[in-house]
């Protein structure tokens, strides 16, 4: 199914992305954590062992789930041309991959992107779609990284569930409406995790993103050079999100990686809690961080409310 998400998505933009909230009971949020020890996923937590902060003030956490929720699977995939032969049959095994590992209680959807964008299948726990999805995907064109994570992000799954945006990229976006710096805020307001994977290229080390880049906003700001405007895109979009960054370093890991990527995020813990002592509205920043346990925690930055 083919769709000119690029153009409906800056028209979105221009008229104002609706503010979204994590998804939960009448008052509740929920926040999506990960818990490491150095590269191993820490189990076994539970809801004393956690404190968490909203805007500073500490709050009740009232429930911890960790396997119980299914999950929504964006797949959002570069084929631009330069993934032309080996690396695209990596890419399609790889997405098929995680496709496999869905339960029937799970869903996910496929977009690709190149210089435009293609959704090819919405929503569905079919794997026999999503996996012929994957197999139609072809490589052309340049590569409009940020118009596909915008869309990504706004083309949500309608049922609850646990959100995960995988991104593939090998190279720097080229073809998108969208500015980075506006789909990053977009991220920070939306409660998908978003996982990122890039692809080096001989010296070139992680895609990057500039404020203005081919948008036609221009950032006019004094005494800023272009270099400055410079920023890794795809691992500013984890982090604000609670996610991770991997270098794949070549196609023959891209297997390896989302597979990976997909069991560590049935790993996390969901954290449920209704805000207390804090105002009603506005941004609202969020800190976790363990009690008396040895892991590093990852958790979104902050929500909307």
């Amino acid at each position: 199914m083919k769709a000119l998400i690029a153009a409906a998505a800056v028209a979105l933009v221009v008229a104002g992305p609706a503010q979204q909230r994590f998804r939960g009971g009448v008052d509740a949020v929920r926040v999506d954590v990960l818990v490491t020890d150095g590269n191993r996923p820490v189990g076994g937590l539970k809801a004393e062992d956690f404190e968490l902060r909203d805007s500073g003030v500490r709050q009740r956490i009232d429930a911890v789930d960790v396997g119980g929720v299914p999950l929504s699977v964006m797949l959002v995939l570069d084929t631009s041309v330069s993934v032309w032969g080996e690396p695209l049959q990596h890419l399609k095994e790889a997405a098929s991959a995680v496709i496999g590992l869905l339960t029937p209680d799970d869903r996910a959807a496929v977009l690709t992107f190149s210089g435009s964008l293609q959704l090819r299948t919405g929503w569905t726990s079919d794997h026999v779609q999503l996996q012929a999805a994957v197999s139609a995907a072809r490589a052309t064109g340049a590569t409009s990284l940020h118009d596909a994570t915008y869309a990504a992000l706004t083309l949500r799954d309608d049922r609850p569930g646990r959100a995960l945006v995988l991104i593939f990229s090998d190279g720097d976006d080229t073809a998108s409406w969208l500015p980075g710096q506006t789909v990053i805020d977009i991220a920070r307001r939306n409660d998908a995790v978003v996982y990122t994977v890039g692809l080096r290229h001989g010296e070139v080390t992680r895609p990057g993103y500039r404020v203005d880049f081919l948008s036609g906003l221009q950032a006019k700001i004094p005494n800023v050079s272009e270099t400055t405007l410079m920023e890794p895109f795809l691992g500013a979009l984890a982090e604000e999100t609670g996610g991770k960054y991997i270098d794949a370093e070549k196609s023959e890991r891209l297997r390896e990686t989302f597979v990976k990527i997909v069991t560590e995020f049935r790993s996390r813990y969901l954290l449920t809690y209704t805000p207390q002592g804090v105002d009603a509205g506005g941004w609202h920043p969020i800190e976790v961080r363990l009690t008396d346990k040895k892991g590093k925690v990852s958790a979104r930055r902050g929500y909307m409310r």
